[in-house]
């Protein structure tokens, strides 16, 4: 028989072990997340060199203290609450029975700075405030002055206020302020007050409202505050007023202006008419070319311009002699067109060189003369698109504006084209202009380019008007072509070498006497029709603008998402002074932007 103190042993033994073996579990442990930091005080002040004690408290899921878990420090810098030399004693602390746990820091020289402490999920912040000053402490009252905060005051619903020590409003960007030291507080935009201490008499301070609805930030205020205002040991009020701010412009939009003239350029009509010439008369295009071919036999004093004179050397003045009478104009007066016969009824050697195109005369020929038809309309719709970048200086109604023109778009009944300024090399692309933001209207000051409108209107040119009918599309190349199509019986010879072939027998000459002189004319000529357009050119900054546009929020998000829409009525109103180098141009045109970033 078994002593009774070992049955009195063994009997709770078996029942631990049938409990174990029953499948039974042990409860568990209580989840300690989400959790919650907060701080004891939210701003503390300790001498240079002195030592402050910061105290946390954290608390788990339910809000009861969370004790045994660690939590961490760190001591934040920022560009205005920079630690100035102060330490952390310690990295991290582990909580009490409380869920309470203390920092410790050491401070350096004076000035303000943060002190965060972390637990998992959960941070608090302690603006630590350095100084051997006297000190007083505020109470900040934003409001809507009426009229100029009226609209912020129907909308908005909250308002957030922030104290930046050593600051002036004169040097923060209201829109974008920089982070505080301190920590930032945010109320019902219905009325509440700010309180802040620890404000030192020797210092000077800014206080920042910003307003806003659901969406974006409604209205801006910024007062200056005196640290020699201040009660020692006491508080003062001070009043922060908010004035209506209306989309923050800030961004880069890309623009569409229309840019009218009228009346038309006088560039306009000397373009048309030089390129008429290649085509106006009958025996055009011989007759031009031989004008150029025999201006280029002439001595270096007559000036190349494809206008020859009674002068121009023997083997010019030979051929003068074999070229077509001038016809008569309705008025009986002579035209600028030369006949098939010369002087004495022989065949003029303008005759015999157009009869080298050959008949029916090329098709280049009427597609020149369409061409031509074109010029004089080029200037006709112009559409400026360039790029508006925005930026906030250091006042809420001033901005800096960098226009920057991208292209120029030609528009023609059947076409258009655009020829983007930035490859044509032009000087003056972009330029700064001043701003002002007032009732949500964007102001812009007076800005000049060099748009440079006979360049930019060379290039539309030859896609318009030259390539889209199956012509090179550049001067030199057109005036090439056009003297390939002139070619001998045989078709062994063409251009300038066949005309020689042709001509220089009739006037007694060898092989070779005009062939370099109407080469040389095809460039006179080319260069004379590139020189047509640049009586569009200015001579130095050739546009200015200046205008206004509404700022326009379709994303309530605060952000003006366009300049102007001209479909909806919200137009955009450019000022233009265009200023080529004959016929000054000044007109207002609506233009409109989007916000690209």
């Amino acid at each position: 028989m078994r002593p009774p103190s070992f049955a009195r042993l063994a009997l709770p033994a078996a029942l631990v072990l049938a409990a174990a073996c029953s499948g039974g579990e042990k409860a568990p442990p209580s989840p300690t997340t989400p959790r919650s930091l907060s701080a004891a005080e939210e701003t503390v002040k300790v001498p240079p060199g002195g030592t402050a004690v910061l105290g946390f408290a954290l608390a788990g899921p339910t809000g009861a203290p969370l004790p045994g878990a660690p939590v961490s420090f760190a001591i934040i810098n920022l560009p205005i609450g920079a630690a100035q030399g102060a330490t952390l004693n310690e990295a991290s602390a582990v909580t009490d029975a409380d869920g309470r746990c203390t920092a410790r820091v050491s401070a350096g020289l004076a000035t303000v700075f943060r002190v965060r402490a972390t637990s998992a999920n959960a941070t608090a912040e302690v603006a630590v405030v350095v100084g051997a000053g006297q000190d007083g402490a505020i109470e900040v009252a934003p409001f809507f002055p009426v009229p100029a905060g009226a609209h912020a005051a129907a909308v908005a619903t909250s308002i957030e206020v922030l104290l930046l020590d050593n600051r002036s409003c004169s040097g923060i960007d209201l829109r974008n302020p920089p982070e505080s030291a301190r920590s930032s507080h945010t109320v019902p935009a219905s009325g509440a007050t700010v309180p802040y201490g620890f404000l030192q008499t020797n210092v000077s301070y800014a206080i920042v409202g910003r307003a806003r609805d659901g969406g974006g930030v409604r209205a801006l205020g910024c007062t200056d505050l005196p640290g020699s205002v201040l009660v020692v040991g006491g508080s003062v009020q001070v009043a922060l007023p908010l004035i209506d701010a209306g989309p923050n412009p800030a961004g880069t939009y890309v623009a569409t202006s229309p840019l009218p003239i009228s009346p038309p350029l006088p560039a306009a009509a000397s373009l048309a008419a030089t390129w008429r010439d290649l085509t106006d008369c009958p025996l055009d295009p011989a007759q031009l070319l031989l004008d150029c071919a025999i201006d280029a036999l002439g001595p270096a004093t007559d000036p190349s311009d494809c206008i020859p004179t009674a002068a121009e050397g023997p083997v010019g003045d030979a051929l003068s002699a074999l070229r077509g009478q001038f016809l008569l104009g309705p008025d009986g007066a002579p035209a600028p067109c030369r006949g098939s016969k010369a002087g004495g009824g022989a065949i003029s050697i303008d005759a015999t060189v157009q009869g080298m195109f050959g008949s029916p005369l090329p098709q280049a020929f009427i597609a020149l003369a369409s061409a031509a038809a074109d010029a004089p309309h080029l200037f006709d719709q112009l559409r400026l698109r360039s790029t508006l970048d925005v930026r906030a200086t250091r006042s809420l109604t001033d901005v800096d504006v960098t226009h920057t023109l991208m292209s120029l778009s030609f528009t023609l009944p059947s076409a258009s084209t655009d020829v983007s300024l930035v490859k044509l090399g032009l000087p003056v692309l972009a330029a700064q202009a001043s701003g002002t933001v007032t009732d949500d209207l964007l102001t812009i000051e007076p800005h000049g380019f060099t748009v440079r409108l006979g360049q930019a209107a060379r290039a539309a040119f030859g896609a318009l008007s030259l390539a889209r009918r199956g012509l090179p599309a550049t001067a030199p190349e057109v005036v090439a072509a056009v003297a390939a199509l002139a070619h001998t019986d045989d078709g062994q010879l063409a251009g300038c070498v066949a005309i020689d072939e042709v001509l220089c027998p009739r006037v007694s000459q060898p092989a070779g006497c005009l062939v370099t002189a109407c080469a040389t004319g095809l460039n006179v000529l080319a260069a004379r029709l590139d020189a047509a357009f640049a009586a569009a050119d200015g001579t130095d900054l050739d546009l200015y603008l200046a205008g206004s546009a509404p700022l326009l929020e379709t994303r309530a998000d605060g952000l003006a998402d366009r300049l102007g829409d001209v479909p909806g009525g919200h137009a955009g109103t450019w000022n233009i002074d265009l200023r080529p180098r004959d016929g000054r141009r000044t007109a207002v045109a609506p233009w409109e932007a989007v916000r690209s970033h």
